[in-house]
């Protein structure tokens, strides 16, 4: 039986992350809007679903510490007891405390057993109540002199086995949807399995009808039976029934009593081989709409989805022939149908930075709370997409930049006060792409960095000279330094100079760069500029002399030819007329220290980011080309207006142009 069980660990210890994540959500909701009901009910049923799941997983000291915070917030739902901070802090350390817990599938670390007790003291000297009994583990109390009389109990019992596990079914998903219904209650039940198969009994107190069951139930149908009890429910029967006087009533049935007589009377409609029915699975098949898959498992998809490409490319260059005329329309449809896989693909393996922004809210309340400052968290742009594996890579570094801004950048209230400032501060985190480029910036309006402060530093560390002259950007490198400081005092949050180091090596192993801007008084922002670790991007293709080039299409708003005699009239303004005005160009010949000369006409790329223009100088304009960009390799990592490469169909390499670096060459 435990073998089987194995099977659901890791799924369910995955979900479990997600209703955690959706719990600490809503808290930080609710600290805003204490009072808000919908916020209270969706806190109650991640606990709810959190706690029978993991006592049918075998975490059955996770389903004990989440009874006792259950019964915190079912007296915030009856308006017994009011959201306050103390709760929320609690809660908010109950969150981390089942993280670990769920890393420590055993209960064995003596760290987790301490705080696990700290924090059922915490929650029971918040209730005034005596602590909870492990025998009441599965029970859901309701208040004695409120029956819920207009409610119905209804009995389920579940078979659950392996074919559950190879079906994708989420067993965590239907006790969350069950959770919505009303209030229930798991026990497994013992020698009444078979070696693969597990039983459980779950009575379940809801207004729901029996339909809305069937429904949750849909997928494992076949496995249940499911029967109606009674109109009181059996909770209420359970724990505050008082006998009467009279010594003829009826001793009560046992529930394990009732278990058993049910399963022996519902063996027909319950498979014991758990084997779902032809129509359930389809039904299954059909409206499934997530799931999990080995991030390796993509790898390998975008590696193959890149051979493709390639290999798509290799065939259109070697059909050009006038006697493959007959393939062309099959060789239209493959390339056609090589997009459509390359996008869904693309789609796969992108994630929104938006899913990791929740992190960043819990890492400003704890921070600001621990140094006493007022922190707004503002984003923009969290809808921008980068590979998984990215995403996964930056949480760390953001994190430390974030706090580096709490806890240098932001002033006290007090100070901001003195300043004319809003006693609140704000951080802002914003997104956007350009090209194969992906920029985030993370900014505060606090005071900014002290540029003198920094060099007095970094000659006290031996780094500077005191009559060296640095740049401002040279200056701001130094943060970077492993050791680098300029705390007065160690915290908890910082003196120790380890922080910064590990943002500027993070993102250089991403292959990005972090840059930074500050204006005393009025703030600082870290820039990120990162690319994606592959992408396949519709682009323009074409040459300067034996290069290779491409832009993304998207940027592109025409191509035209002009006189080489025009461009060298204008050479000394680097400006070419353009719909009635003027545009700068960028000679790449010149700018790559490219061989040869332009043509008499040559040809011009204009480039367009969101207001500004500017014309590209080419030899010849080849056409449409499925990129298939790839980082750039150690030898060409510092060209500054190149940011990817492409292998085309005959071998030879395409260059990505930097549009954005580009313009900023422009304006120089």
């Amino acid at each position: 039986m435990e073998a089987s069980l194995n099977r659901f660990k890791d799924k369910f210890i995955e979900e479990a992350g997600g209703l955690l994540d959706r719990l600490e959500k809503d808290l930080l909701e609710l600290e805003n809007k204490p009072a808000n009901k919908e916020l209270i009910e969706s806190a109650f049923r991640a606990m709810h679903t959190i706690k029978g799941a993991s006592s049918m997983f075998g975490f059955d000291f996770i389903c004990e510490f989440t009874h006792h915070m259950e019964s915190m917030y079912q007296l915030i739902r009856e308006e017994k007891l009011s959201f306050n901070n103390e709760i929320s802090d609690i809660t908010f350390q109950s969150i981390d405390h089942i993280r670990k817990l769920l890393l420590d599938d055993k209960f064995l670390d003596p760290a987790n057993q301490k705080k696990h007790n700290a924090l059922i003291d915490s929650i029971t000297k918040v209730l005034q109540i005596k602590p909870v009994q492990s025998s009441e583990i599965f029970t859901h109390e309701k208040a004695k002199n409120e029956p819920a009389r207009d409610k119905q109990t209804w009995h389920i019992l579940m078979r659950t086995s392996e074919a559950i596990f190879f079906r994708g079914i989420s067993l965590t998903s239907i006790f969350q949807d069950m959770a919505e219904l009303g209030e229930y209650e798991i026990t497994r039940i013992a020698n009444m399995s078979t070696d693969d198969i597990d039983t459980w009994s779950i009575f379940l107190h809801t207004e729901a009808s029996e339909q809305d069951i069937h429904e949750v139930l849909l997928f494992i149908e076949d496995d249940c039976s499911i029967v109606n009890l009674t109109q009181k429910t059996v909770f209420d029967t359970k724990l505050n029934h008082i006998p009467e006087e009279d010594e003829n009533e009826p001793e009560d049935i046992s529930i394990l009593d009732y278990i058993e007589d049910t399963e022996k009377h519902k063996k027909n409609k319950v498979s014991p081989e758990c084997i779902p029915s032809e129509n359930i699975a389809v039904r299954a098949t059909q409206t499934a709409k997530r799931i999990s898959v080995d991030a390796t498992k993509l790898d390998q998809l975008m590696f193959l989805v890149s051979e493709l490409i390639t290999v798509n490319s290799q065939v259109n260059l070697s059909a050009r022939d006038s006697i493959y005329n007959p393939l062309r329309p099959y060789l239209e449809k493959i390339d056609s149908l090589a997009k459509q896989f390359r996008n869904n693909a693309l789609e796969i393996r992108l994630v929104p930075l938006g899913d990791t922004v929740l992190r960043f809210q819990r890492l400003i309340r704890d921070l600001s709370k621990l140094l006493n400052k007022k922190v707004n968290f503002v984003t923009t742009g969290t809808n921008t997409e980068l590979d998984k594996n990215t995403i996964d890579q930056l949480t760390e570094p953001l994190m430390h930049i974030i706090r580096n801004c709490i806890d240098h950048g932001i002033e006290s209230p007090e100070v901001r006060a003195e300043k004319g400032k809003a006693e609140t501060g704000s951080i802002t985190l914003a997104a956007y792409n350009s090209g194969n480029n992906v920029y985030i910036t993370i900014s505060d309006d606090g005071c900014g960095i002290d540029e003198e402060k920094v060099k007095q530093k970094a000659i006290e560390k031996g780094y500077l000279k005191p009559t060296d002259n640095l740049c401002k950007k040279d200056i701001y490198d130094l943060i970077f330094l492993p050791g680098f400081s300029t705390a007065q005092n160690l915290t908890e949050v910082s003196g120790r100079g380890v922080g910064m180091d590990v943002v500027k090596r993070r993102i250089t192993d991403l292959r990005g760069e972090v840059m930074i801007d500050s204006e005393p008084g009025a703030g600082t922002t870290f820039t990120l500029k990162l690319q994606q670790s592959m992408s396949i991007i519709d682009s323009l293709l074409f040459t300067v002399d034996n290069c290779y080039f491409t832009v993304p299409l998207s940027e592109i708003e025409i191509c035209e030819q002009v006189e080489n005699s025009e461009v060298i009239k204008q050479r000394h303004t680097s400006t070419l007329p353009f719909n009635n005005h003027l545009i700068p160009f960028i000679d790449l010949r010149h700018l790559f220290i490219i061989g040869g000369e332009y043509r008499d006409n040559l040809r011009t790329i204009v480039v367009r980011n969101n207001d500004k223009e500017m014309a590209l100088l080419c030899d010849k304009i080849i056409g449409e080309h499925q990129a298939v960009l790839k980082p750039l390799g150690k030898s060409l990592r510092n060209q500054e207006y190149i940011t990817a490469a492409s292998q085309m169909g005959n071998g030879k390499m395409a260059f990505m142009i930097d549009t954005n670096a580009l313009f900023k060459l422009t304006t120089m």
